[in-house]
């Protein structure tokens, strides 16, 4: 099986200097059938959940 590097978009609130900034957050997939290491995980983790698939989290890396 061929590893692929896949990307999954969150959103959410950034707050800085007491004012929000809403955001969109790439989170990285690589891996492949089988196995996946998650890059930058961030905000809402049902997108992250969805694109992982069921496969083996090996590493979370931020």
């Amino acid at each position: 099986m061929a590893a692929r590097v896949e990307r999954v978009v969150t959103s959410g609130t950034f707050s800085l200097d007491g004012e929000d900034h809403q955001v969109d957050n790439n989170i990285w997939l690589i891996g492949d059938d089988e196995e996946v290491i998650v890059v930058d995980a961030a905000h809402d983790h049902e997108p992250i959940v969805a694109g992982i698939a069921g496969r083996r989290v090996v590493a979370i890396v931020c």
